[in-house]
């Protein structure tokens, strides 16, 4: 039986190499996007390169935590289960940008708002088989500080400073998902899937780069990570991970506190109203 798959921002990038990518190994799958223009044209891309493939799009922006509550009911109406979700959207602006509900972009779109979709996501989830969940992480994570005080802006705004802590956000939980969710027998793993050359290296510090520069990659290469983490039987029952080429990862100190990923996620229980599983 083929797998049901949801990726968040599947319509570009790492994210449509990936979407495509599982529709060509036989996977049904669910888009995700902000963007219903950009969502169509990948699903006729898709379509285009898998004839027989089943493809579905619904509307999701992450940056408005009411449209998130709308989204995720609508295909909670819509769909019996889910197999797979693959937490992929991200934003990087180079200038302090914040979300409708007051949030720093990068927070809010990569963090924030894939936390709630998260928890209304799980009854699905629950439903599902062998169901996972894959948060795309990244190296940069390991320039990641958890700082409340920067949660609804940053003076000064450093691209990078609020790129690492959303990674490292990512991260942690991830691996609280890993603990909370294993009596439900649904896997939670993190992973970095390659950098893709893009502009927003430009603002990476010389060490980071040293890190980054030999997994930079192109899209179709990127997403064979995400794509066989989500499919491959050898990784069913394996969570609490962080994976890059294809392997356990070292994370950084901070990626790997227990306390950190408890108070984070208590926070952001606080900051969205919701109940901690």
């Amino acid at each position: 039986m083929s797998k049901r798959v949801l990726i968040t921002g599947g319509n570009s990038g790492i994210g449509f190499c990936t979407a495509e990518q599982l529709a060509g190994r036989g996977a049904e799958v669910i888009l995700a996007c902000r963007d219903l223009d950009k969502g169509q044209a990948a699903v006729a891309r898709i379509k285009n390169a898998h004839p027989s493939a089943k493809v579905r799009l619904f509307q999701l922006d992450l940056s408005d935590l009411e449209n998130v509550r709308d989204s995720a009911a609508i295909i909670n109406r819509e769909l019996d289960s889910l197999d797979v979700l693959i937490n992929n959207a991200g934003v990087v602006p180079t200038r302090q940008q914040f979300s409708k509900d007051g949030y720093e972009m990068q927070f809010a779109v990569n963090y924030l708002g894939p936390v709630l979709f998260t928890h209304l996501m799980l009854p699905l989830l629950q439903k599902g088989q062998q169901p996972r969940i894959l948060h795309l992480a990244s190296v940069a994570h390991w320039l990641g500080r958890i700082n409340k005080k920067t949660w609804r802006g940053r003076k000064p705004y450093l691209v990078m400073d609020a790129y690492g802590q959303s990674k490292l956000a990512n991260i942690l939980f991830s691996n609280v998902l890993a603990d909370r969710l294993a009596e439900l027998g649904i896997t939670s793993n993190a992973l970095h899937p390659g950098g893709v050359d893009t502009p927003i290296f430009r603002y990476a510090p010389k060490a980071l780069m040293a890190l980054i520069r030999p997994t930079l990659t192109t899209p179709e290469k990127a997403a064979r990570l995400p794509v066989s983490l989500a499919l491959d039987p050898q990784y069913a029952g394996v969570s609490g991970e962080y994976f890059a080429n294809f392997k356990p990862a070292m994370r950084s100190p901070l990626a790997r506190n227990p306390q950190l990923a408890e108070t984070l996620y208590y926070d952001t229980m606080a900051e969205l109203d919701l109940p901690a599983l």
